[in-house]
C-alpha cells in the first residue's frame, strides 16, 4: 500500500475516511481485515492515530454530501484543500486496498466505489484506469 498524498487537514481527513468506510460498509458488512486495513490507511494518509470505532458511530457518508463537504473545505485561504480529482484518487485507491482484504470487490461496494468517484468528477473510464493493475478482482466493476 503506496501512500503518496497526505491530508494534513483534519475536517478534510475526516471526510476522507468516511467515504472510504462508505464504500467498505456497501455489503453491509465490515471484516476484521477490512477494518484493520482502513484505520491503517487513515493513519498514513493524516499521520495521526484513527480510532475505528469513533467512524463506525458517524452517519453513513452519500455522495452528494461528500460533495458538499469539499466545498466548504475549499477557499480562496485555505492552503490545505485538495484538489476534488485527487481526492477520489485516494478514495478509490484506498477503498479498493481495503475491500480486498477478503479477495474480492463486491457489486455492492463496486457500486458505491463509483458513485462517490463520479460525485468527485471523475468518470468510470478513469475509475477503471486507476485500478487496471486490479482486474482479475475487480469483476463487479465490469457488472456495472
Amino acid at each position: 500500500m503506496a501512500i503518496q498524498a497526505r491530508l494534513f487537514d483534519i475536517g478534510l481527513a475526516q471526510i476522507y475516511a468516511r467515504a472510504v468506510l462508505a464504500i467498505a460498509r456497501a455489503d453491509h458488512e465490515l471484516g476484521l481485515e477490512e477494518g484493520l486495513r482502513i484505520e491503517r490507511l487513515l493513519e498514513a494518509r493524516s499521520g495521526r492515530p484513527v480510532a475505528l470505532d469513533d467512524l463506525l458511530l458517524d452517519e453513513p457518508l452519500e455522495p452528494a454530501e461528500l460533495v458538499a463537504l469539499m466545498r466548504a473545505h475549499a477557499g480562496p485561504f485555505r492552503g490545505n484543500s485538495v484538489h476534488p480529482g485527487e481526492l477520489a484518487a485516494m478514495i478509490v485507491m484506498d477503498a479498493i486496498a481495503v475491500v480486498l482484504a477478503k479477495g474480492y470487490v463486491s457489486e455492492g461496494e463496486a457500486r458505491e466505489l463509483l458513485r462517490f468517484a463520479v460525485a468527485l468528477g471523475c468518470s468510470v473510464d478513469e475509475v477503471r484506469a486507476m485500478s487496471a493493475h486490479l482486474v482479475p478482482f475487480l469483476a463487479a466493476l465490469e457488472r456495472i
